[in-house]
């Protein structure tokens, strides 16, 4: 795996990162997982989450090639979730991506070490995310990486057939 660095995202780069999720969806779709839809995630949802210092990319060679969120908000339907009562507010993963092209080279651990290494610095008392329930790559790399699975919810907005999403966390 050559060098890469995660840092946060710099404004003009916010159309780099919605053009790789593009890619990304593409590339999920043409394996039968729609995983987002036209509104999540676009070029202004990255452009709040930049507002907010909560836009991560990872960088190889200086171009972008993976791109996280991490802040405090949770979709309502995740109430229904058997999370872990915790004391204090959880980090949540959003938008977790790695560049087609470079899948499969380690950069999603990488990612998430960062993402877990971040949430233990600022003191926060669990990591939680949630994935699409047919996107079993994914549900294999989380469960791989230690994290449990809380429950499944139905999230209203996504594609009919593609409303399923398991909820996962890893406590700290």
């Amino acid at each position: 795996m050559e060098a890469a660095e995660i840092v946060k995202a710099n404004y003009d780069e916010v159309p780099v990162i919605t053009e790789m999720f593009e890619d990304c969806k593409a590339y999920l779709e043409s394996r039968g997982i729609l995983q987002w839809d036209d509104q999540y995630p676009s070029q202004e949802y990255f452009e709040k989450k930049f507002a907010g210092e909560n836009l991560f990319v990872l960088k190889r060679n200086g171009e972008i090639q993976g791109a996280m969120v991490l802040d405090e908000w949770q979709t309502p339907e995740w109430e229904s979730a058997d999370w872990t009562v915790v004391k204090g507010n959880p980090l949540i993963l959003h938008s977790f991506c790695v560049h087609p092209s470079t899948q499969g080279l380690g950069y999603g651990g990488q990612m998430l070490q960062f993402a877990e290494d971040f949430t233990i610095e600022q003191g926060y008392p669990a990591l939680r995310l949630d994935t699409y329930a047919g996107n079993m790559s994914a549900v294999r790399f989380y469960e791989k990486r230690g994290y449990k699975r809380t429950g499944e919810v139905e999230l209203t907005g996504k594609p009919e057939g593609h409303e399923k999403y398991y909820c996962y966390e890893k406590l700290f």
